[in-house]
C-alpha cells in the first residue's frame, strides 16, 4: 500500500460523502463473521445480546463474538494478524488505528459504504475521524473523552461540595491536592489515585502546557521540563497524603482492570479513565459516582480531547467483507442493537440512535451524557493518530514512572531516560 501521512487522514472521500439509499445484500449460504472485542463482563453482556438480535434478523449471515479484556487483546490481535487469521470485524481504538492502518491489517471501507453499510446518519466529525488519507477505514462505535470519576459519597463526608468546594470542570492540580488531603483526613481514605504512571492523564498535562504529545513530522514533543513537572505536580498530591502509599500505586501502573480502580476497591475517593466506561465502574459500586474533567494547570489550557471511544473495522482476513460490513453497519444503525448497546461504548456518533436511546437513559448514562454537555467548549482540538511506536513509548512511560513511585531514581535522571527511550523508540518504529 501506498505511504501514509499523518496530517492527510481528515480529506473524507468522494464515496464517502455520497450516500445512497440502503439494501442488504443476500448471500447464497450462511455467510459465518467473527467479531472481535476487548471488553468486561457489561460490555460483553452487551455485545453477545446484540449479536443474537442481528443473527436472528439475518439468518443468513451467523456472526460468532470473541473478548479478551483491553491487556490481553492486542497480543492477541499480533499473533492473528501473523498467522493471518484475523476475526473479519475487531474493535480498535484511536490511539492505535493507525499503525493497523499502516500495516494492512485493516483496510478500506469506501466500497461498501451505500451497499451493505450506511454511514448516512452518522456525525461528520465520527467519518472525519476514521478516514485516513482519504480513505474510510474506521466506524465509529461512541464518543467519549478523559473523565475523573469519584465517589460521591466520601466527598459529601469530607465536607466538599462538586459545584462550590470545587469546579468539576475547571480545577487545578493545586486544588486536588487540598480536596484529597482532606478527604483522606475525614474519611481515612486517600482522595484520588496517584497518576504518576498515568499516560492518559500525562497526554493531557502535556496540551495543557502548551505542546503537543507527538509533533507534525511524528517526533514527541513533551519536553524534559514537562516530563519532570508532571512528576513533581503528582509527588506534590502524594506527599500531601492525597493518594495511596506510592508502592501500592506502582503496583497498578498499567492496570487496566475496572475491578482494580480506587473508586471499585475503596483505596481512593477518585480514580481516571474514559468517559464511555463510567457505566462500567458505577456497575461495580454501590455508592454514585460523580464526574469530572482531569485537573488542570493554573492557565486552564484544554487538555483532555473528545474522540472515538472505539472504532469496528474490516479485517483484511474477512472472506465475506459484505457480510461483515452488513454487521457493522446494524452495530451502529439497528435501534434494537443500539437500545442493548446503550452509552456503554460512549456517546453514539447516530443521530437518529442518540434521539431514541434520550427518553430511556438510567440515571448514569444520564451523568455521562450530561458530562459531555458541560464539557463542550472546554476541550482541546483532536489531533491525528499517533505514529507507529506509541503504544511502546506509553508502556516506556509506565516502566519508568514505577521508579519514581519507588524512589528508585531521580525525577530529572528518569525524565531523561524516559525521553531519550522515546526518541529512540518512534526513529526504530
Amino acid at each position: 500500500m501506498s505511504k501514509l501521512t499523518r496530517r492527510t487522514f481528515l480529506g473524507a472521500s468522494g464515496s464517502v460523502l455520497a450516500l445512497a439509499a440502503m439494501g442488504r445484500p443476500a448471500f447464497a449460504q450462511a455467510a459465518e463473521i467473527r467479531h472481535f472485542w476487548w471488553g468486561n463482563p457489561e460490555r460483553d453482556k452487551r455485545t453477545f445480546a446484540v449479536i443474537d438480535i442481528f443473527n436472528t434478523k439475518n439468518p443468513d449471515i451467523k456472526v460468532t463474538g470473541e473478548t479478551l479484556g483491553f491487556g490481553d487483546y492486542f497480543t492477541k490481535l499480533t499473533t492473528q494478524i501473523a498467522g493471518g487469521n484475523m476475526p473479519d470485524v475487531i474493535q480498535q481504538g484511536y490511539g492505535v488505528l493507525f499503525e493497523y492502518i499502516a500495516n494492512g491489517a485493516v483496510v478500506p471501507l469506501d466500497d461498501y459504504v451505500g451497499k451493505s453499510l450506511d454511514i448516512s446518519k452518522m456525525d461528520q466529525s465520527a467519518i472525519d475521524a476514521g478516514t485516513v488519507d482519504g480513505k474510510f477505514y474506521a466506524l465509529s462505535i461512541g464518543a467519549n473523552s478523559h473523565m475523573a470519576m469519584f465517589n460521591t459519597r466520601l466527598f459529601e463526608e469530607a465536607g466538599i461540595v462538586p459545584g462550590t468546594d470545587f469546579d468539576p470542570y475547571g480545577y487545578t492540580y493545586d486544588e486536588l491536592a487540598e480536596f484529597a488531603a482532606a478527604i483522606k483526613e475525614a474519611t481515612g481514605v486517600p482522595g484520588t489515585d496517584d497518576n504518576t504512571a498515568g499516560y492518559q492523564n500525562f497526554s493531557d498535562f502535556v496540551v495543557q502546557k502548551g505542546a503537543m504529545l507527538y509533533n507534525e513530522d511524528g517526533s514527541y514533543g513533551p519536553t524534559q521540563e514537562i516530563v519532570e513537572e508532571y512528576w513533581s505536580t503528582w509527588e506534590k498530591i502524594r506527599n500531601a497524603g492525597g493518594t495511596p502509599p506510592a508502592p501500592e500505586s506502582a503496583g497498578l501502573a498499567g492496570v487496566s482492570d475496572l475491578a482494580q480502580m480506587g473508586v471499585v476497591t475503596g483505596k481512593s475517593a477518585m480514580s481516571y479513565l474514559w468517559s464511555n466506561q463510567l457505566v462500567g465502574l458505577q456497575g461495580l459500586t454501590e455508592d454514585m459516582l460523580g464526574a469530572a474533567m482531569y485537573p488542570n494547570t493554573p492557565d486552564m489550557v484544554p487538555g483532555s480531547i473528545v474522540q472515538p471511544s472505539q472504532f469496528v473495522c474490516l479485517t483484511r482476513d474477512s472472506a465475506n467483507p459484505e457480510a461483515a460490513t452488513a454487521y457493522m453497519s446494524a452495530f451502529v444503525n439497528d435501534l434494537d442493537m443500539t437500545a442493548v448497546l446503550g452509552l456503554e461504548r460512549g456517546i453514539p456518533s447516530q443521530s437518529d440512535v442518540r434521539a431514541a436511546l434520550q427518553p430511556k437513559l438510567t440515571d448514569v448514562e444520564a451523568r455521562s451524557v450530561e458530562f459531555f454537555d458541560k464539557i463542550q467548549g472546554k476541550t482541546a482540538v483532536l489531533p491525528p493518530p499517533p505514529p507507529s511506536g506509541s503504544n511502546e513509548v506509553e508502556q516506556t512511560f509506565q516502566r519508568l514512572a514505577v521508579n519514581v513511585l519507588l524512589g528508585e531514581r531521580s525525577i530529572s535522571d528518569t525524565a531523561s531516560d524516559f525521553l531519550a527511550q522515546a526518541k529512540a523508540i518512534l526513529a526504530r518504529a
